[in-house]
């Protein structure tokens, strides 16, 4: 027997005392009634069993199976979450229980083989795979009899089948062909799974798929984190540490990436000196999650020698999409320092000699960090013997690239610190009944008395009842004779307008209307412009970009003074987000500052984006016409201009990123210049195909179609104020030649404000003023809120106006920093005013 640890020791022998109630139950069943066995096993024939990694589960496995197996004759099958994986699992299994006979998959197919038991530790691809030749062992051949056939053999010599599912979370019941067998080829006696996650989805899924009552948590198996770190097998604590910009708008440009393998290199050296120092004869590892993909683990490798000055030997990658013998045995090789490896693999593998380990991206949910978190809490081996270690050594420590990583983490810590420790429930829910020569199962549920006697009468009455409320059910829907209710109102109402004598006519009349047959013609209506309205207005218009865009626009770059520093200002200044995992707290250097780098990929990016807002511009043709006057910019300071181009080029994106402004600045300067005013025709009629509302102060006597709730209201404010003397819906196509807009106030985009208002006693050209009305949604988008500086160079500025939504007053809205803000209730009166 295994020395197990008091907690273990526990959690085995309630196991075992399980699997010994079921064994009894099986026993007063008679071989021949599979129903009665077959509700049994899959009411009471299976165990979970939950604790966090690095605390023994699968010894206590092993242990359960070898205890149980003790004079009784079990074929277990132990299915490890990957191929890789499976000459791990035996090896634990020779080592701590060597009472268990191993079989091997291949040699051992034959019933003279499994007689008295024993474990054959094999993978779900390798019994339940699409693929034949992933699957041999369930065909006969030379090397033995179908899988199939030999447990249905062996079973019926009276061998029992039992089953150990690896990481039970990994979700064997998510393929069809894995679900299958289980169901109905294995069909254990006994079945433990697994897993690390508590509360897992995956593994309650597998009640649901399986018919294998598997019950609540706390009918579990389960180890508590406190218990194992009491026995020294797991750390005290993990601490998370993240990186939060200062600067809002500089996050998407860090390269929180190396930042977070900088931080996470600096903390592995810290605790090898501390080993050292302790008189510890360890190697610490240095784990670095990447994202799936060979480019991701060749960018982190190389930042890891070429800059952060590891040897080339100690930085190893490992490759494959799953854990395999390579990636255990690189995670023990003591000249390892550093081992990359996917995200796809952040379980399966132990790495005791691992303290810290560097998340580089992804937000992943909270059984994902459940398997992040077990990688680098456990204690190795030569840590169990010192009991005076400093604190640093007694920690994990993740550091995360994406902050955002944290919430699943600290889900993962809650769901973790919620495991307690206690044996799975002993009792079982199937009871046996015998009357006479006959054995009935039955289940025991809570507050429900029990049968004796359950007669195939009572049960073909409850079904006969069954299927007439069945029955009931479908014929409630018949919608037989119903018709008429659902004939259309608004039908009828269009068929008493086009003459129809009857105002409620059934569907039949309906379809013989001469009424309905008619077609007929609606007459144009045309609406004449207001008499006192000018023929004109007074628009701006932007021509085409001259031919040599490009070249005119770089000359009025200001590449001076603070602009031209900022090229070589490659950092940012970030804060320290430091907190214990399972408490919450904030610890270490929690709040301390420190720099990062901008990432040259990301910043390049942003220039782009910002180059590309010139739509007008051949994005190749101006940066190279930037690049040009940037270097004469450098060298007419007396500074030396970067002969790389690709370094000057890096400074150039740095300036063009930390002065977003200066491109567009430029645009203004030569493009404004071009802006010319232009004579927009009034149309003497407005024409449409209906007949439009009447409203007595619009400039054609109706309300315009195609207005919004929000125009609507603000265009009857106006039809109702004596101050106006008419107003106008402009369009905001500017490919209308009536289009009034405004080309001064931007880089580029025209402005349609949404009314023109003429007004007694306004002095502007016939009293005309401006009005936008913006939804309150738009009061936050830095486009829309530059619109509030828009002037026209005859009827002033434009007059923002807008409501609170579910508010019916409106506002005057004014630019208030990057925002639009309220600036009083909406008077026609203020419209008077420039």
């Amino acid at each position: 027997m295994l020395n197990l640890k008091t907690f273990q020791e526990d959690v085995c022998a309630g196991i075992v005392a399980r699997f010994d109630n079921v064994r009894t139950l099986y026993a007063g069943l008679s071989q021949m009634d599979t129903a009665s066995q077959d509700a049994a096993r899959k009411r009471d024939g299976a165990v979970v069993l939950q604790a966090p990694t690095g605390a023994g589960k699968t010894v206590i496995a092993v242990e359960a199976l070898a205890r149980f197996s003790k004079g009784q004759r079990v074929l277990w099958f132990w299915f490890a979450p990957f191929a890789g994986l499976v000459e791990q699992s035996r090896g634990v299994i020779a080592a701590h229980a060597p009472s268990l006979r191993l079989l091997d998959l291949d040699s051992d197919r034959r019933l003279g083989a499994v007689d008295n038991g024993g474990v054959f530790v094999t993978t779900w691809g390798s019994v339940a795979a699409r693929n034949a030749d992933n699957r041999r062992a369930r065909s006969k051949g030379d090397d033995g009899q179908s899988l199939d056939a030999l447990i249905e053999q062996a079973r019926a010599d009276g061998v029992r089948i039992g089953c150990v599912v690896d990481e039970a979370h990994h979700g064997f019941h998510k393929a069809a062909q894995a679900r299958a067998f289980f169901s109905d080829v294995l069909k254990p006696d006994y079945t433990l799974m697994m897993t690390a996650t508590p509360r897992d989805q995956d593994a309650l899924a597998f009640e649901r798929d399986s018919g294998y009552r598997i019950g609540n948590p706390a009918d579990w198996a389960s180890v508590s984190r406190y218990d194992a770190v009491e026995a020294g097998l797991l750390k005290q604590g993990v601490r998370i540490v993240r990186f939060l910009a200062r600067d809002g708008d500089a996050a998407q440009l860090i390269d929180f990436e190396h930042l977070a393998l900088r931080e996470c290199a600096a903390m592995h050296r810290h605790i090898q000196g501390e080993l050292q120092t302790a008189g510890v004869a360890l190697t610490p590892l240095m784990l670095v999650q990447v994202p799936d993909g060979v480019q991701a683990q060749k960018d982190a490798r190389k930042y890891l020698i070429d800059s952060l000055g590891f040897a080339d030997s100690a930085v190893r990658v490992h490759t494959a999409a799953e854990p395999d013998p390579d990636l255990i045995a690189l995670a023990s090789d003591p000249t390892v320092e550093v081992l990359i490896f996917k995200m796809a693999v952040a379980l399966g593998f132990d790495a005791p000699r691992a303290f810290t380990l560097a998340a580089l991206r992804g937000a992943r949910d909270a059984a994902f960090g459940v398997q992040v978190i077990g990688r680098i809490v456990r204690r190795h081996a030569l840590l169990q013997e010192h009991d005076d270690l400093p604190e640093l050594l007694n920690q994990g420590y993740v550091f995360l690239a994406n902050a955002a990583s944290q919430e699943g983490l600290l889900d993962a810590g809650a769901q973790i610190n919620a495991l307690t420790t206690h044996a799975p429930e002993l009792g079982t829910q199937t009871v046996v009944t015998v009357i006479g020569d006959t054995a009935q199962v039955q289940i025991a549920r809570s507050g429900e008395p029990l049968s004796l006697l359950v007669t195939p009468q009572e049960i073909q009455t409850e079904g006969d009842a069954d299927d007439k409320a069945a029955m009931a059910a479908d014929g409630a829907g018949d919608l037989a004779g119903g018709e008429r209710e659902l004939w259309v109102p608004a039908a009828r109402d269009l068929l008493h307008m086009a003459g129809g004598t009857d105002s409620n006519p059934t569907p039949a009349e309906s379809a013989t209307s001469p009424a309905l047959l008619t077609l007929t013609r609606e007459s144009l209506h045309r609406y004449p412009r207001h008499a006192q309205a000018p023929a004109v207005l007074r628009s701006e218009r932007l021509p085409s970009a001259p031919s040599d865009f490009e070249a005119r626009l770089v000359d009025f770059v200001d590449f001076t003074g603070e602009v031209l520093n900022s090229r070589t200002r490659s950092r940012e200044r970030v804060s320290r987000d430091e907190r214990d995992l399972f408490q919450g707290n904030h610890v270490g250097e929690d709040g301390k500052d420190l720099f990062a780098d901008l990432a040259p990929e990301a910043v390049a990016e942003r220039a782009e984006q910002i180059r590309l807002k010139l739509k007008e511009s051949n994005d190749r043709e101006l940066q190279s016409r930037l690049l040009d006057r940037f270097r004469t910019a450098i060298e007419n300071t007396g500074a030396t201009a970067p002969e790389d181009e690709e370094e000057l080029l890096q400074q150039l994106d740095l300036v063009l990123v930390r002065h977003p402004g200066l491109l567009k600045t430029a645009y203004r300067r030569m493009r404004h210049g071009q802006v010319v005013d232009v004579d927009t025709p009034l149309p003497i009629e407005l024409q449409s195909d209906m007949r439009l509302v009447s409203a007595r102060r619009a400039l054609y006597g109706v309300m315009p179609p195609g207005l919004n709730e929000d125009e609507k209201a603000v265009a009857a404010l106006l039809d109702e104020s004596p101050l106006v003397q008419w107003w106008h819906r402009n369009p905001s196509d500017y490919r209308k030649p009536d289009a009034l807009g405004l080309y001064r106030w931007d880089d580029g985009e025209g402005f349609y404000p949404d009314f023109v208002v003429s007004l007694t006693e306004r002095e502007t050209p016939n009293g005309i003023a401006l009005v936008e009305v913006k939804g309150n949604q738009f009061w936050n988008k830095s486009e829309e809120v530059e619109k509030a500086t828009a002037r026209h160079v005859d009827y002033g500025p434009v007059f923002m106006i807008g409501r609170e939504r579910g508010q019916s007053t409106f506002n005057h809205l004014r630019k208030l920093g990057e925002k639009l803000s309220t600036d009083g209730a909406f008077a026609v009166e203020r419209l008077r005013y420039v």
